[in-house]
């Protein structure tokens, strides 16, 4: 497991996973909507899954894009992996550019957070320890098992396979999204096509 600090200084030229601020991705990527009601989602964060050192993931030379819908809080299903008020999506890590919001950058970009990658033990104590202890530095966790708030809801990909964690991300004072639970990341590691995301609220 690794944790996703807050750094306060220069991140690193290649480090790729971060917070808020532009997505990264190849030129001809749409910006998602929501399936719900149709409007932009909002623009969380991207994870650089040969950053992860998760087995079966790390070689994979992609970037994970989560969005959120921010246009009608908790009405569009957010909890849900599969009915549309969130998406992930996988992008090759080729010709990266910066992708440019549909229109108004301030409804859905934040200001951007640059990351360090703390290698910590994988266990829930610990993070927790670590959350309540450090809740400003820490934007979540890569790796090892999701602190499911409520029941294990790890979503199951089209082609059948059970999907592989990859973020939690948590609503600190470190960023602004989502209410009071954490967010989830999945990729399938058996098509290696799909990715999910979904919330769950305390």
């Amino acid at each position: 497991m690794a944790l996703l600090m807050r750094e306060s200084n220069q991140a690193p030229l290649h480090q790729l996973t971060k917070i808020s601020g532009k997505p990264f991705a190849p030129l001809n990527t749409e910006w998602v909507s929501c399936r719900v009601c149709g409007a932009w989602m909002q623009f969380l964060g991207q994870i650089d899954l040969e950053a992860t050192i998760i087995k079966g993931i790390c070689d994979r030379k992609q970037l994970l894009l989560l969005f959120m819908c921010s246009n009608n809080p908790g009405m569009c299903d957010e909890w849900d992996a599969d009915l549309g008020g969130n998406a992930a999506i996988l992008v090759s890590k080729t010709n990266l550019t910066s992708l440019e919001p549909p229109c108004d950058q301030e409804e859905f970009l934040s200001e951007e957070i640059l990351l360090t990658l703390d290698e910590c033990d994988d266990s829930a104590d610990t993070y927790c320890d670590i959350l309540n202890q450090f809740q400003y530095q820490i934007c979540g966790k890569i790796g090892g098992e999701p602190l499911w708030i409520q029941d294990d809801e790890t979503p199951i990909c089209s082609c059948g396979a059970r999907m592989k964690f990859v973020v939690q991300l948590e609503p600190s004072t470190a960023f602004n999204f989502g209410d009071s639970g954490s967010g989830y990341g999945f990729v399938c590691s058996v098509c290696q096509q799909q990715a999910k995301f979904l919330w769950q609220c305390y």
